[in-house]
């Protein structure tokens, strides 16, 4: 299995409206991929002041899937106008974990 963690900022001018379009973008996802995909994000609870402001974990069964939600054109679809910066890290786990 493949996990893909990514954080975001958003810029200071994102509205809600915004975020909230993105969020329902990205949970629409799993179900327009013909691969299995499974979505968790959710907003920063601003506990710590360098946190980012929200976060995405993805899990892929295999590394192949990963490469073609890269290029789905649903991810690239993705509304990103808002967003300031985007880091993210995948790494590789085992069935035991």
């Amino acid at each position: 299995m493949l996990i893909h963690c990514v954080t975001l900022t958003f810029k200071e001018s994102a509205s809600a409206a915004q975020i909230e379009t993105f969020r329902d973008a990205l949970a629409a996802l799993p179900d327009q991929a013909d691969f299995p995909l499974r979505i968790c994000q959710g907003r920063d609870l601003g506990e710590r002041p360098t946190n980012a402001d929200y976060a995405i974990v993805a899990e892929f069964e295999s590394t192949e899937d990963f490469y073609t939600y890269l290029k789905h054109p649903a991810h690239l679809a993705l509304p990103q106008d808002h967003i300031e910066s985007v880091q993210s890290v995948q790494f590789l786990v085992d069935e035991q974990g």
